[in-house]
């Protein structure tokens, strides 16, 4: 197991002294710092697991510090234990609100010391554990998000962009294979998608066989959640292009709509999911299986074109009336280059 790097603040020599030793003692890695702007300094300088921070100290204190790191996309995943003597607990009680993950009294009990540092590392390593699991169908970014801010899987009402996805004639290539080969298939197509779907702020929301359902703006805000759906679209058509899976050519037709959804948790106890629901996921569908009458593989909603912000080989097909819906909405399709697929 790698050794864990901890940073100690406190401006009383003593205090820094007792706790650098003991931490030593228990085969950590330990920097020292005097005051919050040296810890701040030693933060851009080096990565910590943990910081011990005191409160009460001279030219930046504790809740500076505090608020500075949890300000920071770089920092604020760091725990922090606050140190402050027991007469003090007020600011105790204001260190855990700025962020703190537990407090330390001073004089420092070792035992107690222990405790809960070993405690704060282990939530540490499971969180960057979850993390680095939802990372196979999140961004980072989003499941660090996740992770620190469980109101975001709470249901809510909100606008997204909804990318749907699914392979041209899968039943008949599977039909054509023995089922190991379409496995293998398989598991070297989905990588290939999810990596470009992450890479542009995706959520994988649903694996349905061969299907994709993909989120941009929930659970985190994406401000350009209409280009980067569409930056994926252009990605993996070009993806498929020029690579075989499994010595399989595959094409994938796309739908991508903008619109309102209910997004959240759904389910009971510990079987519980994060997904949306709405007529802007069920018109994704509509368009994607739209792809077959017009011969096309990409076709994008005017409610999507109308919040892009770059400009896209994009063409008007016009007026069309999707099954399930009673108005007409207005389809362009992805302009691709023709003659490109490998041999």
């Amino acid at each position: 197991m790698q050794q864990a790097n901890i940073l100690v603040v406190d401006d009383d020599p003593l205090s820094r002294l007792e706790l650098s030793h003991a931490l030593k003692q228990q085969g950590y890695s330990i920097s020292l710092a005097e005051d919050g702007l040296q810890a701040l300094d030693a933060m851009e300088q080096d990565d910590f697991d943990l910081v011990l921070l005191d409160i009460l100290m001279p030219n930046m204190d504790g809740f500076a510090v505090l608020e500075h790191m949890k300000a920071s996309t770089i920092q604020r995943d760091i725990p922090i234990v606050v140190i402050s003597a027991l007469d003090e607990m007020d600011s105790i009680v204001k260190g855990i609100r700025l962020g703190a993950e537990d407090y330390l009294p001073k004089p420092s009990n070792l035992i107690l010391l222990q405790a809960r540092v070993s405690a704060c590392l282990e939530k540490k390593r499971l969180r960057q554990a979850i993390v680095d699991q939802l990372g196979k169908y999140v961004p980072e970014s989003v499941a660090a998000s996740i992770i620190n801010d469980q109101k975001s899987l709470k249901p809510k009402r909100t606008t997204a962009t909804v990318l749907y996805t699914d392979i041209e004639d899968f039943t008949g290539i599977a039909e054509e294979m023995p089922p190991e080969r379409v496995f293998e298939m398989l598991n070297d197509y989905f990588p290939t998608l999810v990596d470009i779907i992450v890479s542009h702020g995706g959520v994988v929301n649903q694996f349905q066989g061969d299907a994709m359902l993909v989120t941009y703006n929930v659970p985190v805000e994406d401000p350009d959640h209409a280009d980067n759906a569409v930056r994926t679209a252009i990605e993996i058509q070009q993806r498929l292009r020029d690579n075989r899976f499994a010595g399989i050519q595959l094409r994938t037709r796309i739908g991508v709509n903008t619109g309102e959804v209910i997004a959240g948790n759904v389910g009971s106890g510990t079987r519980v999911s994060y997904t949306v629901h709405g007529d802007a996921v069920n018109s994704a569908a509509r368009l994607e299986q739209l792809n077959k009458k017009y011969g096309t593989y990409t076709l994008i909603s005017a409610s999507t074109v109308d919040r892009l912000q770059d400009s896209y080989p994009l063409i008007e097909i016009g007026e069309v009336l999707i099954r399930g819906k009673h108005k007409a909405m207005c389809v362009f399709r992805l302009d691709e280059p023709a003659g490109e697929l490998i041999t």
